[in-house]
């Protein structure tokens, strides 16, 4: 039997520091994701960050932006390092450094220094899809994510946010459990998020929601 090496779970980001070590245009692309999560500060150390990078960091009061080589003290009261450099030796020391504080590290292509990988990310309003390899094959993962993304609609993020304000509204039951696991499975409410029709959306949360109180 084939044992996954990685468990995958979502890390809680608010109230958390995170650490991004490498510049160039993926750094870059790794800061644009990060600061769509709720971290509280986010600590950027590059030799050769990006225009969008500066422009980043000077826009988003969480970002701190150190334009020189990384340091051992940079990963103090971090919880979070991903490294994003072709820099075997550098992963090989943010291993070092951050293994003995128990800090997760993610070091791009560098599968034996990581504590962590990185997925291929869609991001539809409160749905998140990660696809993940275990390291194994990001460029699959990544085509994966291009051909999901054209299929993911907006329709999709709009019904995320009307379930998760239906959610919210509930009493915490086992019915309110089923309810929703109604709606989402239902194939016409399936057909007004291909739509995106917002409207018929909540039209048919109601419905059901009066059903179940009925």
């Amino acid at each position: 039997m084939n044992r996954h090496k990685a468990f995958p779970l979502s890390f809680v980001t608010t109230g958390k520091h995170l650490l991004l070590v490498g510049g160039g245009a993926l750094g870059a692309s790794r800061l644009a994701t990060a600061v769509l999560f709720d971290w509280e500060r986010i600590t950027f150390v590059a030799e050769d960050p990006t225009p969008e990078t500066r422009d980043l960091a000077g826009t988003d009061a969480r970002v701190t932006l150190h334009e020189r080589p990384i340091e051992e003290s940079d990963t103090d009261h971090v919880d979070l390092v991903i490294e994003s450099t072709m820099d075997r030796q550098l992963g090989a020391r943010l291993a070092g450094w951050c293994r003995p504080r128990k800090i997760p590290l993610n070091a791009m292509d560098k599968l034996d220094y990581c504590d962590i990988y990185y997925p291929a990310l869609i991001l539809r309003g409160p749905l998140i899809l990660a696809i993940a390899s275990s390291g194994e094959t990001p460029a699959l993962a990544s085509t994966l994510r291009r051909l999901l993304e054209t299929r993911l609609g907006p329709g999709w993020c709009n019904a995320a946010l009307l379930m998760a304000e239906t959610r919210r509204a509930l009493p915490q039951n086992a019915a309110r459990m089923e309810l929703l696991k109604h709606i989402a499975g239902d194939e016409r409410f399936l057909n007004l998020i291909a739509e995106n029709n917002i409207t018929g959306m909540r039209d048919f949360i109601e419905d059901a929601t009066r059903s179940m109180s009925g």
